[in-house]
């Protein structure tokens, strides 16, 4: 056999032994899972888990709810049809202004 025949063989060998590794870690993992599970159901923690998830959801319905009416009432107001018209205004004169500084800059290079 040639150095290249052993080298082979060693990597394949090493491969072996990281697969085992890897399928001792799986199955470690597994097993930690699998009591951390038996101590959530066993402590009632799940339930408050659960618990807790409905009450953000009822919380997150209602800001909902009434960010929903809010936006209603500024429109049912006219508030936010001025805001458009009042950014409308805001970029209008600020195209006017950059149009006046660009000429002023333009007249002062050809001099």
């Amino acid at each position: 056999m040639s150095s290249d025949d052993n080298s082979v063989r060693i990597h394949d060998y090493s491969d072996h032994a990281e697969s085992k590794n890897a399928a001792t870690d799986i199955r470690e993992s597994s097993s930690t899972t699998k009591q951390l599970l038996h101590t959530l159901v066993r402590t009632g923690a799940i339930e408050e888990i659960a618990r807790a998830i409905l009450e953000t959801t009822i919380a997150i319905r209602d800001i909902a709810n009434e960010v929903n009416e809010t936006v209603k009432d500024l429109k049912e107001r006219g508030t936010i049809k001025d805001l458009a018209s009042a950014v409308a205004e805001t970029t209008n004169e600020t195209r006017n202004t950059i149009g006046i500084a660009k000429a002023a800059i333009d007249t002062d290079n050809t001099k």
